[in-house]
Formats: C-alpha cells, sequence, structure tokens
C-alpha cells in the first residue's frame, strides 16, 4: 500500500495529539478491548497492565509510527523487536482488524473534535499500512520457524526432565519435547521461549530467557522467578507462581519456538561485557556459555548485582565457568552483602555496582549487553553512556514491553 503526499501529512499531523495523549488513548483501548474481547487478555503480561507499562509501549509505537509513516525503515528495529514478541506469543494477522477497531474508537473518545472525518480516514489509511508491515513480517517469521531443522509452529509440549532451585527465587527447568524428536538447535544465545498453561478456563502465555549455550538437538532450559499473585488483584505473576508451585519432573508444559532480537554477535571478536542484575542474568548465561564454548578466545567481564547470597542464581555454574575460561572476569555484587560473604569468595563487593568499577573495568571497544530490572538498566546504560560508550556498542533486553523503556 503507497500513501499519498496530502495523507502522510495529515497523518503527521496528529502526532502531537497522539504524543500528549497517548497513554490515555491506550488506556481507553485496552479496556475497550478486553470487554469485547476477553479472550485476548492473558496474552498481555498482567504486571504491565497494571503498571501501565503495556499501555505506555503502545503509546510510543503508535506515535512513533505516525511520525515515520512515510518511511517505516526508520523504526525497523523497533518493528522487528514488537513481530518477534508477536510471533512468540502467537498473534495472528485476524488479532489486527480487532486491535484497529478499538484503537481508532479510543483515538475518536479522548481526541474528539479534534479527529475530522479527513484526519480519521488518513488514520485509518496509516493503521491498514502498519499493521500489513507487521502482518507480513510476522508471517515470514512463522514460516522461517516451521521449516527450520526441528522447528514447528504455534506451542508444542515439552516435558519437564529436571527442576533445579538455582537461587531461594527462582528454578530452572529443563524441558525435552514430548514428541522426542528434534527442536531447533541453532537459536541464538539471548533468545527465549512462551510458555503456555492453561489455569482457571484462561490461557496464560509469558516469555522466559533460554539460559544454556545452542547446541542441543532435545532440551531447553528456562529460569523463571517467583512472583507472588497473593496479594495482586490482577493477578501478576500468574504463570510463574504456577510452575514454582505446582510444576515438576515428568509435568507437560506448552512452548513457543525461540525468539527475540537480544542476542550475542558471534561474528565479533572485541571484548564482551555482561552486566546483570537479579533475574536478568538468564539470558546473559548463554550468551556466557556460548563465549566459553565456541569463542574461547574472546575476552568476557561479567558484572552481576544481586540482593544477597540466598538470590545468587548460578553460582556455582558462574565459578566453574570462570575457572574455566582464563579469558572471563566474573564480578559479584551483593547489595545487602557481609564481610564474610567477601572473604568467602561468594561476592567481590558489597553494595551496588559502581560508575568507577565500569569505568575501569568495562573495556571502552566491548560490545556490552545489559539486562536486569528497568531502574538498574537505566542507571548502567546511562553512566556508560556518560563514560563515551557508543549506543550501538550498547545492546540490552527489557523483561515486558521495550517501547516503555527509555536512557537518558
Amino acid at each position: 500500500m503507497i500513501m499519498d503526499t496530502q495523507t502522510i501529512g495529515i497523518v503527521k499531523s496528529l502526532v502531537p495529539a497522539l504524543q500528549e495523549h497517548g497513554s490515555e488513548i491506550t488506556t481507553r483501548f485496552y479496556a475497550k478491548m478486553f470487554e469485547a474481547h476477553p479472550e485476548l487478555l492473558n496474552i498481555f503480561n498482567h504486571s504491565n497492565q497494571r503498571d501501565g507499562l503495556q499501555q505506555q509501549a503502545l503509546a510510543t509505537s503508535v506515535y512513533a509510527a505516525a511520525a515515520n509513516i512515510d518511511d517505516l525503515s526508520a523504526i525497523l528495529p523497533a518493528v522487528k523487536h514488537i513481530a518477534n514478541k508477536h510471533c512468540s506469543l502467537g498473534v495472528k494477522p485476524e488479532h489486527y482488524p480487532i486491535v484497529g477497531k478499538y484503537l481508532t474508537l479510543a483515538i475518536q473518545d479522548v481526541l474528539g473534535d479534534a479527529v475530522t472525518l479527513e484526519r480519521l480516514s488518513a488514520w485509518k489509511k496509516a493503521y491498514a499500512l502498519i499493521s500489513d508491515a507487521f502482518i507480513q513480517l510476522e508471517q515470514q517469521i512463522y514460516q522461517e520457524e516451521e521449516l527450520r531443522r526441528g522447528g514447528w509452529s504455534g506451542f508444542r509440549p515439552f516435558i519437564v526432565r529436571s527442576r533445579q532451585r538455582v537461587a531461594e527465587d527462582i528454578v530452572a527447568l529443563e524441558l525435552e519435547a514430548a514428541d522426542g524428536q528434534p527442536i531447533i538447535e541453532d537459536y541464538l544465545a539471548g533468545q527465549y521461549v512462551t510458555v503456555k498453561i492453561e489455569q482457571d478456563g484462561f490461557e496464560h502465555l509469558r516469555q522466559y530467557s533460554l539460559c544454556e549455550a545452542p547446541g542441543s538437538q532435545h532440551t531447553y532450559r528456562i529460569a523463571v522467578k517467583f512472583e507472588d499473585t497473593s496479594r495482586d488483584m490482577h493477578q501478576a505473576g500468574i504463570v510463574s507462581s504456577y510452575i514454582h508451585e505446582y510444576v515438576r519432573n515428568g509435568d507437560t508444559l506448552l512452548v513457543s519456538v525461540p525468539a527475540g532480537v537480544f542476542t550475542l554477535d558471534t561474528t565479533l571478536t572485541n571484548p564482551v561485557a555482561l552486566i546483570a542484575g537479579g533475574i536478568g542474568i538468564t539470558p546473559l548465561m548463554s550468551m556466557l556459555r556460548t563465549v566459553v564454548e565456541q569463542h574461547p578466545d574472546r575476552e568476557v567481564r561479567l558484572a552481576y548485582a544481586v540482593r544477597d547470597h540466598h538470590f545468587h542464581a548460578f553460582a556455582d555454574d558462574l565459578k566453574q565457568l570462570s575457572e574455566k575460561a582464563p579469558t572471563v572476569s566474573n564480578t559479584i555484587f551483593y547489595e545487602n552483602g557481609t564481610e564474610e560473604d567477601v572473604e568467602q569468595r561468594r561476592c567481590a563487593y558489597i553494595g551496588r555496582i559502581t560508575a568507577a568499577w565500569l569505568e575501569q573495568h568495562i573495556p571502552g571497544n566491548a560490545e556490552v549487553y545489559v539486562c536486569g530490572p528497568r531502574p538498574f538498566m537505566q542507571a548502567m546504560i546511562s553512566t556508560l553512556l556518560r563514560q563515551g560508550h557508543p549506543m550501538e556498542h550498547i545492546h540490552y533486553e527489557v523483561f515486558g514491553p521495550a517501547l516503555s523503556f527509555s536512557v537518558d
């Protein structure tokens, strides 16, 4: 679909209003859509809905797409990220007209008389163009994944072969395809899979990073942090709490193909810096194992910040990997650590990762990968930028809607 210059101009004239009222529009949109289509509710993470992150991310994507309607390639990285998320959740072409209908109604409700018939017509054309771009990219991803060796479409049954507690609030699950057939073994370090469970008559979908290096023909390993649902009316954490409380060896989980664009570039030889906070260690474990197993001469600097030794995930694995590869530097920070922790070498520092430590230990030519809670990532990335690290060398993964995340 090609839009004429006049229509493009009309769409762009809506951008200031979409930016100013974006959160109000998207909040209204979700309320309207979920009321009419409650079956779509559990595609979306309840905690992100509760915290407003889903609404903020959609608002950002709406006005970004409108602002770049004459050249959507300008926002291609964001489009690819969203398309990967959509494919992992099983979003289909038939979902787009539903979203378009209620998003348009929400824009009309909030902006009122500012949405003239001319603007409304232009917006509908713009949405058709944007949705077509997503549908085409997502169909391409679906087809490529299904045709890959070991690939599949939708959700495939996996058996839990082992269950290991790797921190007080984190369990790691080793999953094997129930049919015994090969799986996609050449996924990219840093990718995730979506797990689907059925509870109380509803389907719930959540994404979990793969924490092993690619290469296994039969098993995946994920790590799941427990989120308490008992005091949350939105049922945030319903999947993680279900896995912690009920899933045991021999149980079956439905799993999607690996997806995601936060991945290790294995074609480079410059140093790798892995900076993790809490559960953010999971995709970085896959990257670390990949470097150690496949590129043992490449220098790695790992900085991992956790609350204390009870929440130090993969402690033994990290120690073994750093001992196995002399090019790996493994530095642990305990926010609530003790002198005994330092003496026993459970951690190197008490407190948080500081700007001084980053400046001293992260090489200026490093490819930096950051993952963890949002405030942690904002602090780390902002500090690295101030210290002169180019943004194109800083890569990060947001657990939740990425477009609701910003860095000064």
